[in-house]
Formats: structure tokens, sequence, C-alpha cells
């Protein structure tokens, strides 16, 4: 079996673990970069010193990329057009952008317990804080690591996140912010869900996904039933899921990502495996 991994670095953690357990089941991973991507008329591929088809490959993993332009529906389309095995081919397909925005209506759409959220061009602050309290959270609706997420607890901090948004032009959505201990990383792989891991923010700080924060292994019950419903309701094959129990004890989705890095879940529960368990998921249903 071949695998295509379309990445923008092949040397990052999943990447390189991604190839080490492949060899283990006796399957052969190609990595290629998203800007290497050519389309010719009705053919895909990749230029190279030998260009390469993708229809060459049995299946293909797409992990995500912050500088190219090319479009995964591109492939997502192909790969179904061509009838190659594509890691969350039927969540793609259904959902061309999932982004922070379109993830928050699909939850409320599917009924999936989720963060309250507003989205428009011309929100006020009062009445946003009217709607979700004070303070409320504002975020760009794409961003990682904590990134881009920012508190909003008065006007002035309202009118300079919009001003900024108006220099980058970038799609952006508000919240109501949680007060919570923690949240929790969990996975889905195939119909099973493992985990999970509960975040804390460091000292000062109250995002919990940033680069210092706290990692522990504790098993919750309502975060694996969660990421069971989002199987059944969403029917998405492979993500990371992003947690919290609000002050009510209801566990809500955060967001969920579909080309997760697993670096800190393999260091906290090595004995899951998230890379051999995703080869063996290709491998079984090819």
């Amino acid at each position: 079996m071949r695998i295509c991994v379309i990445t923008d670095y092949e040397k990052s953690y999943s990447s390189v673990k991604l190839l080490r357990e492949a060899a283990g089941f006796g399957v052969k991973i190609f990595f290629f970069r998203w800007k290497d991507i050519v389309f010719d008329g009705t053919n895909l591929g990749f230029a190279s010193n030998k260009k390469v088809a993708l229809d060459s490959f049995d299946a293909v993993i797409l992990r995500s990329s912050i500088t190219s332009l090319t479009p995964s529906s591109l492939v997502v389309n192909y790969c179904k057009h061509k009838n190659i095995r594509l890691l969350n081919e039927n969540f793609y397909l259904r959902h061309q952008s999932i982004n922070k925005l379109t993830q928050q209506f699909i939850f409320q759409a599917k009924k999936v317990p989720c963060l309250k959220t507003i989205y428009g061009e011309n929100l006020s602050f009062s009445q946003l804080k009217t709607k979700l309290g004070s303070p409320f959270v504002a975020k760009l609706a794409k961003g990682s690591l904590g990134k881009q997420v920012f508190k909003i607890d008065s006007q002035g901090a309202f009118s300079h996140f919009l001003r900024q948004r108006k220099k980058d032009k970038q799609l952006y959505l508000f919240q109501k912010f949680y007060k919570i201990s923690g949240d929790y990383r969990a996975f889905i792989i195939g119909k099973n869900v493992y985990g999970s891991l509960k975040r804390t923010a460091p000292k000062g700080e109250w995002r919990t996904n940033v680069r210092s924060s706290k990692h522990e292994k504790v098993e919750n019950k309502q975060v694996l039933e969660l990421g069971k419903l989002l199987i059944k309701r969403i029917g998405i094959e492979f993500a990371g899921l992003d947690i919290l129990i609000d002050s009510s004890g209801k566990p809500r989705i955060i967001e969920l990502n579909t080309m997760a890095c697993f670096r800190v879940f393999d260091r906290i529960n090595p004995e899951i495996n998230i890379a051999k368990k995703i080869i063996r998921l290709l491998k079984n249903t090819k």
C-alpha cells in the first residue's frame, strides 16, 4: 500500500511518526508539499524532479498548510473522482469549509452541545455584552495554539479588535467566556474515541492551548461520550477534539481539528499510538 501525505513540513512530529508506524505494516509513505500540487486538465499530481500522479497512491492524508493557496477541495474532489481512499473524505465532501465559524453552525445543526456563538459585521459591544455576558471571547475563524483568540472586557478592547480586522480582512466570531479550570483533548479514529488529557492554563493566562499549558492524563467519561456523539451525528473518522465542561457540568465541543498534531497527546498517552491507528484504519478500509 502507498499513502501520500500532503503537508507543508515532512519533518514534523506527526509526519515522522506516520512514516515510522507505516513501516511496521509494510506500507510506504510519500510526502508532498501543498505548493507542489499541479492541476493539468483532468490530472492532478505533484511537480518534483519527476512528476508524480496522485492517482498512483492507494490513500491520501491531508495535513494543514499555513502558506499554500491551493484549496483542499481540489484534492478532496479528485480523490472522490478517482476512488482514492482519503482520510475524512465523507466529512470533507459535506463540509468543504471547516473554519471555526462553520464548525459552530455544523454543531448547532446536528444538535451537538457547543459554545454559545454570535457572528455579525455590525454587532455592537453592548449587544454582545447583553447576549454573551462580560467578558466574552473574540477569535479569528482560523488559528491555532491559542493564537488569534482575545478576551474582550471593554469597549476599547472591542474597538481595537475590529480595527485590526479591518486591516487584515480576517473572518471572526464572538463566543461566551466559560470559566473553567481547564479543558480536554481527545481523538476520534475510526469509530472510537481515545483520551482524554486535561489542559490547564499557565499562571496568569486564561487560554489552555498555549505552548506552556500543563497537560495531564484525566479520563473523563463525558468527554468520551461527546466524542461518540460527534462520530454518530457528523460522521467524522479522524479529528482532535477540544472539549470543555461548563459550570453546570455539561460537556461542550469547543472545536475539532481534522489535521490535528498529536505530539503532546502521544507523550501523555503513549500506549494509544495515534499514528499506528491511522495507518491501520487506512489499510483496513482501502
